[in-house]
C-alpha cells in the first residue's frame, strides 16, 4: 500500500511538470506566431506570460527583447537585455539584441562594439548573418560607408543567395558613387526576388545617376507598379514628357 502511494505521488508530480512544460512552451509558440504577424504587444504579453513560470528561460527571454525592440519599448528591452546578459554572458544573441538596442537609440560607436563581440563570440551561422547586417547598418548611419560594404561581403560568404544583402551591398555601393557596382548589386537582388518593389527603385536610381534615364524609368514605373510610392513620385519628376 505504501508503494502504491508513493508511486502515485511521483506519477503526479512528473504529470504536473509536463503541463507546465507544455504551458510555457504554448505561450512561446504564441509569442513568435505574433511576432511574425507583427502583433508586438501580443508577443510581450505571451513571453510575459512565459517569464513568469520560467524567469530565464532563454527562448522566452529572446522572444520579449524582441517583442520590445520590435515595438519600440527601449526601457523595457534594456531590462531584459540586462538580465538575459547577467544571466547569459557568453550568449551571442542577447550581445546582439544590445547592438540593436543602443543602435536604436542614436548609440552607434556602442552598438559597434556590441556586434563586433557579439562576432567574436560562438554564434550560429544565421545569427552572424544578421549581425554582419546590422553592423553594415549602423555603419551606413555613421557614414562609414566601405566598413559597411565590407561587411555586407562578409555576410554574403555565408548567404550568397540572399536579396536583402544583395540590396545593402548596393545601397553602400551607391553611396560610395559605384553605380556600376550598385546597378550589378540590385541586378542580383531583382534576379532572386523579382517582386521586390525596392530594388528596382534603387536600381532606377543608380541609373539616374549613369544618365541612364530611359532604364531608370523603366525601373521606376515596375517598382510604382509594385506599390512603391517614392518610384512613383520619381516617374512624376524624371519620367514625364516635357
Amino acid at each position: 500500500m505504501k508503494k502504491t502511494i508513493i508511486y502515485l505521488f511521483i506519477t503526479l508530480m512528473v504529470s504536473q511538470g509536463l503541463f507546465a512544460q507544455t504551458g510555457i512552451q504554448g505561450f512561446i509558440d504564441s509569442g513568435n506566431q505574433n511576432l511574425k504577424n507583427r502583433n508586438f504587444k501580443d508577443a510581450v504579453t505571451n513571453f510575459s506570460k512565459a517569464l513568469q513560470e520560467q524567469p530565464n528561460d532563454t527562448a522566452a527571454l529572446g522572444g520579449m527583447i524582441k517583442a520590445c525592440l520590435l515595438n519600440d519599448d527601449l526601457k523595457e528591452a534594456q531590462k531584459y537585455i540586462d538580465n538575459a546578459i547577467k544571466t547569459y554572458s557568453d550568449n551571442a544573441e542577447y550581445i546582439f539584441r544590445r547592438g540593436i538596442l543602443n543602435n536604436k537609440k542614436g548609440q552607434f560607436d556602442k552598438a559597434s562594439e556590441d556586434f563586433t563581440l557579439a562576432l567574436s563570440m560562438n554564434s550560429t551561422t544565421s545569427l552572424k548573418i544578421q549581425i554582419y547586417l546590422n553592423l553594415g547598418a549602423t555603419q551606413l548611419k555613421q557614414e562609414s560607408f566601405n566598413l559597411a560594404l565590407e561587411n555586407y561581403k562578409k555576410a554574403l560568404e555565408l548567404s550568397p543567395r540572399n536579396p536583402n544583402i544583395y540590396n545593402y551591398k548596393g545601397y553602400a555601393n551607391y553611396k560610395l558613387g559605384l553605380f556600376a557596382d550598385a546597378i550589378n548589386d540590385y541586378n542580383n537582388a531583382i534576379d532572386l526576388d523579382p517582386n521586390n518593389a525596392a530594388s528596382y527603385h534603387n536600381r532606377g536610381m543608380a541609373y539616374l545617376k549613369s544618365t541612364e534615364k530611359s532604364k531608370a524609368c523603366l525601373d521606376f514605373h515596375k517598382s510604382c507598379q509594385l506599390g512603391n510610392t517614392n518610384a512613383c513620385k520619381m516617374i512624376m519628376m524624371e519620367c514625364k514628357t516635357r
